[in-house]
């Protein structure tokens, strides 16, 4: 009797494990959480999943569902705020996608930074709210407490030490050569907008420290502060030479006066303010018509 020889059997199958995912997924899929949590209203939630073949899915997280017309507006005001990173984006009332990087997108950052740094140059709303103490008196609290909340206040208004917080740790890279030029101009300019957003709250912390100083010789609040704006202004004056603290300038050929570095600025600042008092001209006193701090708040915008 002949048997048909038996058939070899195929070796059991292993199905495959996730796929872990990319660095550069995981950390856009961080910045995208962090811009998105902070558009969403209190209580609320986002979640994020990677979207292949690459991006990322944005939703809502709520145990009880939004309205239609909730739900649309806050996906738009998402997407807004990402794709003011430079990411192109997809929304409606059910979810956000986030795509790659978007030349148009790129080009609309590159005119916010520059927007933003030339509005930064202008120091003197920053000066009119530090030596406000933000509404606060030196006997509410101890000087360190005041300033490190003057600091904080004016911090928040400036907005963009915040969103560039966003984006501590991404580094960003395109395989195409036009983007990433694009990337490399976005990142120089955030670098100068930080730059200028720290030189505004170096000056916050002098100013206030400042008032706080004189109050405590005087106990006259509006002459501390009328003193400290009027001896600050020789720095707020000096915008250019501050826009220029990016890189040493060489000393002109008739010996003329050296330019100022940031440390040196800081210095001459902290001596203007803290030593000895000097009688300085009639811009001590507060010049007429000069805005309050609400007129110079609004004109900064």
């Amino acid at each position: 009797m002949s048997i048909e020889p038996r058939a070899k059997v195929a070796p059991e199958r292993v199905l495959p494990g996730p796929v872990p995912m990319a660095p550069e997924t995981a950390a856009q899929q961080i910045v995208v959480r962090r811009i998105c949590t902070r558009v969403m209203p209190e209580g609320m939630d986002v979640g994020v999943a990677e979207l292949p073949p690459g991006g990322q899915q944005v939703w809502i997280d709520t145990p009880v569902p939004l309205g239609e017309q909730a739900s649309w507006v806050l996906h738009h005001r998402m997407a807004r705020e990402v794709a003011l990173v430079g990411w192109h984006c997809e929304a409606d009332a059910d979810h956000l996608l986030v795509l790659g990087w978007s030349a148009a997108c790129l080009h609309n950052r590159i005119r916010l930074l520059q927007s933003g740094l030339r509005r930064l140059t202008d120091f003197e709303p920053t000066a009119q709210r530090a030596v406000q103490l933000d509404g606060h008196h030196p006997d509410d609290e101890p000087t360190s407490a005041l300033v490190a909340g003057v600091c904080a206040s004016i911090e928040r208004r400036l907005r963009w030490p915040e969103r560039l917080a966003e984006l501590d740790g991404f580094e960003r890279s395109s395989g195409l050569p036009h983007l990433q030029l694009l990337l490399a101009q976005v990142t120089g300019l955030e670098a100068k907008v930080a730059g200028a957003c720290q030189e505004h709250l170096v000056m916050a912390r002098v100013l206030a420290r400042a008032v706080c100083e004189h109050y405590a010789r005087h106990s006259d609040l509006v002459r501390a502060q009328r003193q400290v704006l009027g001896e600050s202004r020789r720095w707020v004056h000096a915008s250019s030479m501050i826009r220029g603290s990016a890189g040493a300038r060489p000393n002109p050929p008739g010996g003329g006066r050296p330019h100022m570095g940031l440390a040196e600025r800081r210095i001459a600042a902290s001596v203007i303010n803290h030593g000895v008092p000097r009688a300085t001209p009639a811009a001590v006193a507060p010049r007429a018509g000069y805005p309050g701090l609400g007129e110079a708040q609004e004109g900064a915008r």
